[in-house]
């Protein structure tokens, strides 16, 4: 073991802990961590990185230096020096516990000599990154669920896949579920693939509570192609952190499981499930699809990461690809989806009769395709444009169809949005009626298919908006932190967060205002609220204190909102205390990083606090 800052690192194990807490590392920082450990006394080039980490693997150079950014925000920034043009060396100093120490599972060595550490460290990395390439190992032969296979060997366990209508496809569906190279977990006793679709990762947390492996489900259909009898799997795979969707045809059921097997080979050998920064993960996806330029289900992902990341131009041009590569495929699905992203390009772009033709070519091929578990969220789309020109009649029209749809396609969760976005945009509209009616359809849509209590949060939050007393805002607050926390409802839990604070302090409830924090782990996000709270308490030393760390960690995680409105905070708190220390720094990442309506929110701030010229904005429009 081996200890730095308030660090250890076992590095037989490849297992890194904080105050006693484990951190997270994926393999590929596992066996970058040992390297760097390994090599303190020495400045590592980026080819000597490549060649120790990723051996055979094509990467660019671009992915050390996202690694090296990823340990620096798991440990300290302080933690690994840059040696312009040669490369980069560990900097902490390392400890190894004392004599007395020594923990009593461990047996120390009863040679009389000493061992020097980098001889200590030579020996055991090989073990460590032996062990990291172990864990997530995919076996290769075939596996049944009466076969045995110790627990290291694996990294998928599958929850067996369904045919889509009971009682059709089920010896195919059976045949697939008995050839994948997996671990079964019986649907009776545990979950089932309808399950896995309505709530993955409360699922998941069930099945998998040390967050260690992936679950494999998807459901399986029978289509026409052209006259041809096809196969199609719509597969899921589900980690703590993210998951992955895609969409495989195949002329029997062993080329669906042939065509399964790559992908999931290719996805468990790399970071992807892994990574704690969902922005790390664009250059994951890039080198995936360099890997095999021809993966359909690898450019989605890519071109979504594009597209959140507002990197309209290489996003365009990887919609064309995918445009052009799904025609060659003559793949149904991913020829409509590829339209649907297209759309949501121009609509990211303001572009709304653009995107409206893509939408309406997007859904016609969907049709075709016979899939409405994804033409629902085309409707949906569709919404987006009619609520963009606030015509509520065509709203209602593409979100009762998004719910017709995900109906049909036994979407209850999706069934259940559409009803929300029609209270959201009733409520938007001012038209107070629907805007109840709908909710309440939802949430009695929620009790009828039984669905856990992480999405009856999103519904509680729209009943707290609507309410006009804070007494009744502060109960569906309080019933909303009451809920199950789940990636996909987590910015709930923390709006929520912020606003109950808001009213807590408009009621001098400090102590309950900062006792909210304690439930938010993730630190930029933490920090973030501590220093509005503080600073709503005129102590502004704290307030900066904070901001500054949310600020910093944000930049580190790319969490541009948290960023930007910090950035804005601690320009607003120097200018206070009348401290103009870092406000360059403050200033250049706001006009770097923000997007035109998070400046038309703020632009008055920003003129007053000199970020921007307010007779250059009002020049052009933002």
């Amino acid at each position: 073991m081996l200890y730095f800052l308030d660090f250890k690192f076992d590095i037989q194990q490849g297992l890194l802990f904080k105050n006693q807490s484990n951190v997270p590392l994926t393999p590929t920082q596992c066996k970058l961590l040992t390297l760097l450990i390994e090599s303190k006394d020495k400045v590592l080039s980026k080819e000597d990185i490549l060649d120790h980490v990723w051996q055979d693997r094509v990467v660019s150079e671009q992915v050390v230096f996202q690694n090296i950014s990823q340990l620096r925000a798991l440990i300290s920034d302080e933690a690994i020096k840059t040696f312009p043009k040669r490369g980069y060396q560990w900097q902490l100093v390392l400890s190894t516990p004392p004599v007395g120490d020594t923990p009593s599972d461990e047996h120390p060595l009863k040679n009389t000599g000493r061992a020097s550490l980098p001889l200590i460290l030579a020996l055991i990395s090989f073990a460590t990154i032996s062990l990291c390439a172990l864990f997530w190992y995919w076996p290769s032969s075939n596996i049944t669920t009466n076969h045995s296979v110790p627990q290291k060997a694996q990294s998928v366990l599958l929850v067996p896949i369904s045919p889509r209508f009971e009682g059709h496809l089920s010896s195919e569906t059976q045949a697939l579920n008995n050839t994948l190279s997996t671990n079964s977990l019986a649907p009776s006793n545990t979950s089932s693939a309808q399950a896995i679709f309505n709530s993955p990762y409360i699922e998941y947390k069930k099945l998998v509570p040390s967050s260690d492996k992936l679950i494999l489900s998807g459901f399986v259909y029978q289509q026409r192609i052209e006259d041809e009898h096809v196969f199609l799997l719509e597969y899921r795979l589900q980690g703590h952190l993210r998951h992955w969707q895609g969409y495989l045809y195949g002329s029997t059921v062993n080329d669906l499981k042939a065509q399964l097997k790559r992908k999931i080979d290719s996805l468990v050998q790399s970071d992807y499930f892994y990574l704690q920064i969902d922005s790390f993960t664009t250059s994951e996806l890039a080198m995936l699809n360099n890997q095999d330029p021809n993966d359909l289900d690898v450019l989605k992902h890519l071109i979504e990461r594009l597209l959140s990341e507002y990197n309209h131009n290489v996003a365009s041009a990887r919609i064309e690809q995918m445009i052009s590569l799904s025609e060659q495929q003559n793949h149904p699905i991913y020829m409509a989806y590829a339209q649907w992203l297209k759309a949501r390009l121009f609509i990211a772009l303001n572009q709304f009769q653009l995107a409206q033709q893509h939408l309406e070519q997007a859904s016609n091929l969907m049709d075709q395709a016979d899939f409405n578990a994804l033409n629902s969220e085309i409707s949906k789309s569709l919404a987006d444009v009619a609520a963009h020109h606030k015509d509520f009649p065509t709203i209602q029209k593409h979100l009762y169809k998004s719910a017709s749809q995900a109906r049909l396609a036994n979407r209850p969760v999706q069934e259940i949005r559409a009803y929300t976005l029609l209270s959201i945009n009733a409520f938007k509209l001012k038209r107070e009626k629907e805007k109840y009616d709908y909710l309440f359809q939802a949430k009695t849509l929620l009790a009828d298919h039984q669905l856990d209590g992480s999405h009856y949060m999103l519904i509680f939050y729209h009943f707290a908006l609507f309410e006009q007393t804070v007494e009744e805002k502060q109960r569906f607050y309080l019933k909303v932190l009451e809920q199950p926390v789940t990636p996909e409802n987590y910015w709930v839990f923390f709006s929520v967060s912020e606003q109950l604070a808001n009213l807590y302090l408009g009621q001098d409830q400090s102590e309950q205002a900062l006792a909210l924090t304690s439930n938010i782990t993730e630190p930029a996000r933490k920090h973030f609220l501590l220093a509005k709270i503080y600073h709503r308490l005129e102590q502004p030393e704290l307030a900066k204190q904070h901001a500054r760390t949310s600020f910093n960690t944000a930049r580190m995680q790319h969490i541009d909102w948290v960023g930007l409105d910090m950035a804005l905070k601690l320009l607003e708190l120097g200018a206070e205390l009348q401290d103009e220390t870092d406000a360059m720094i403050y200033r250049h990442y706001i006009q770097n990083t923000a997007r035109p309506r998070w400046q038309r929110v703020n632009r008055e701030k920003l003129s007053k606090l000199g970020v921007i010229n307010p007779y250059e904005q009002n020049k052009k429009k933002i």
